[in-house]
């Protein structure tokens, strides 16, 4: 057993190792053959082969809102209880974001709050997949393509959950990976964008390097060619060499990792689920989590977290509602459910790292604190 029982952790092996001095080495950094490695082996991964690799998944969802068509004060609905790096790319694409409020057992977006906020002036919906527990996908595609609004599904922390036997992502216009260190894959830092659309992958590839189409772009002698046009202005978001290289050596893997973070879920389900103070939050009906963390809901919930860390387990309120930011500029937003699962939840550790010892050490704990 660990003296400190950590929320996160990040994964790393002597392949991975190796892997970074023979790139550092090879001077290949910024672009190289694992690029397109890492985008095959991603691809065959989640079941699609339309991946565009970018520095971060905040880079990823500023290119699914460009390509979603979202401009200066266009609505984009989405939730509050999810990380800046979900909603602040809403606000630097000049969108406005409607907060949609959740189901107050999941924390998910609730599809009929979400069908009651759409307007005339709604273009898209990010879906947060809440630390890798699917949401009500199906509903929310359904209702997606009635109103004609583009789906951006965030599945930062939700690598391989799955709704009806689909992994998250092959739902919406748009999927959200993330290849931060504390992700399923670290790659360091990365993100991924995956596209139902091939039209839309051919922009992306050109929109992540500033609308350049690397393939026409320096003529026969390694020269800018002023013949190759750029007609749509991108960004600076590639994925380089080192970090795909680190990525791809994880993909044989990473299944593992999840299954054993699932087991550990089960084993933990089972020692706390007589714990009459305690609600285990509970996947949605046909849905398989991926498991960022473990949640829990309590009405002391400060109190036990306090507790909690001050025995060395590190557990989190996960995130602080973003609408609550100035910089957004939003009118304030009537959210009792958010509110609710807000005040609530703890994320607890569940990951692939734990011990049976750690696990042990987490029940036990949470039973004194509780009590």
């Amino acid at each position: 057993m660990s003296s400190s029982i950590f929320l996160f952790s990040t994964y790393r092996d002597a392949n991975m190792e190796a892997l970074a001095s023979d790139v550092l080495r090879s001077g290949q950094i910024a672009s190289g053959s694992f690029v397109k490695q890492f985008t095959d082996g991603f691809g065959k991964l989640i079941r699609n082969p339309n991946v565009v690799t970018v520095n971060d998944m905040s880079s990823a969802i500023q290119i699914a809102l460009h390509l979603s068509g979202v401009t200066k004060d266009d609505e984009v609905l989405t939730t509050a209880f999810a990380c800046m790096s979900t909603n602040a790319p809403i606000a630097i694409a000049g969108g406005k974001p409607i907060w949609v409020d959740v189901d107050p057992e999941t924390g998910l977006m609730d599809p009929d709050s979400l069908r009651k906020a759409i307007t005339s002036r709604s273009k898209a919906v990010i879906v947060y997949h809440v630390a890798g527990y699917p949401a009500k996908i199906k509903e929310i595609a359904e209702i997606c393509r009635e109103f004609g609004l583009k789906l951006i599904e965030d599945c930062d922390n939700a690598l391989l959950a799955s709704v009806g036997g689909e992994l998250v992502g092959s739902f919406g216009n748009f999927a959200i990976y993330s290849f931060y260190p504390n992700r399923q894959i670290n790659a360091i830092e990365g993100g991924a964008l995956v596209c139902r659309d091939e039209k839309d992958v051919e922009r992306a590839v050109r929109l992540r390097r500033f609308g350049i189409d690397l393939n026409r772009f320096r003529d026969r002698d390694g020269e800018i060619d002023p013949d190759c046009d750029i007609p749509e202005i991108g960004w600076s978001a590639m994925l380089n060499n080192l970090n795909s290289a680190m990525g791809h050596a994880q993909i044989s893997t990473v299944g593992e990792r999840i299954s054993k973070t699932r087991a550990n879920v089960l084993l933990l389900t089972e020692k706390l689920k007589n714990i009459d103070e305690l609600k285990i939050v509970t996947p949605n009906a046909d849905c398989i989590p991926a498991y960022w963390v473990m949640l829990l809901r309590l009405k002391n919930r400060d109190k036990v977290l306090r507790e909690l860390k001050a025995k060395g387990i590190h557990v989190s309120k996960l995130h602080h509602r973003t609408d609550l930011y100035s910089g957004f500029r939003t009118e304030s937003a009537d959210l009792p459910s958010t509110k609710q699962f807000t005040d609530e939840i703890l994320a607890v550790p569940c990951g692939w790292w734990l011990a049976d010892d750690d696990i042990e050490m987490i029940v036990v704990q949470l039973r004194n604190s509780i009590i």
